[in-house]
């Protein structure tokens, strides 16, 4: 079923989508998704009255790639590691959402802007321990993670795992902001 919904032509990010089906955790999401269908009030993209659950789970994450492409000017690699980074936390139930997505848009930057923002402000409140690190919001977040290109993850990686890791490598980060990196 979603492989023919991933075919639709109002899919725009198919194949990052399609790398992410397999998974566990995309399936651990996919039971997150409530039965319910969801009314469409424009018949522009979607020509009936209503989509089911799985379509619409797929449009909302196809618009959160696609808002991710459109905030972030980075590499299709590094576009891909922060969906994976970002998409599992707690604050993904913006995208088993069951309102129609151009019903309101708002609604859904704003949840996608908390995905992005909670693994950044999980790293921070661990790293303002050990080094000097400016809290930033969204907007100053997607102007730094902008500017590291290829390194633009590591603000967003659980830095739990290897936590004397990270702390050397945002404290450069942060230290260099205004360099070359």
């Amino acid at each position: 079923m979603i492989n023919k919904i991933l075919q639709k032509n109002y899919i725009n990010n198919s194949s990052e989508i399609l790398s992410l089906v397999n998974t566990q955790e995309f399936k651990n999401l996919l039971k997150k998704i409530k039965s319910k269908k969801t009314i469409v009030h424009s018949h522009l993209i979607h020509k009936g009255n209503h989509i089911n659950p799985i379509e619409q789970f797929i449009f909302n994450l196809d618009n959160y790639i696609s808002f991710l492409k459109e905030n972030f000017l980075l590499c299709p690699f590094e576009i891909r590691l922060i969906i994976e980074l970002t998409l599992y936390n707690k604050e993904n139930k913006i995208l088993v959402n069951n309102t129609y997505y151009y019903d309101d848009i708002n609604l859904y930057r704003a949840g996608f802007k908390k995905m992005i923002m909670h693994n950044y402000l999980e790293n921070y409140k661990i790293l303002r321990q050990y080094i000097k690190i400016k809290k930033m919001n969204f907007n100053e977040l997607v102007s730094k993670l902008n500017t590291l290109k290829n390194k633009a993850h590591y603000y967003l990686e659980n830095i739990n795992n290897n936590l004397p890791y990270y702390i050397v490598i945002i404290d450069y980060l942060e230290n260099t902001s205004n360099m070359c990196v």
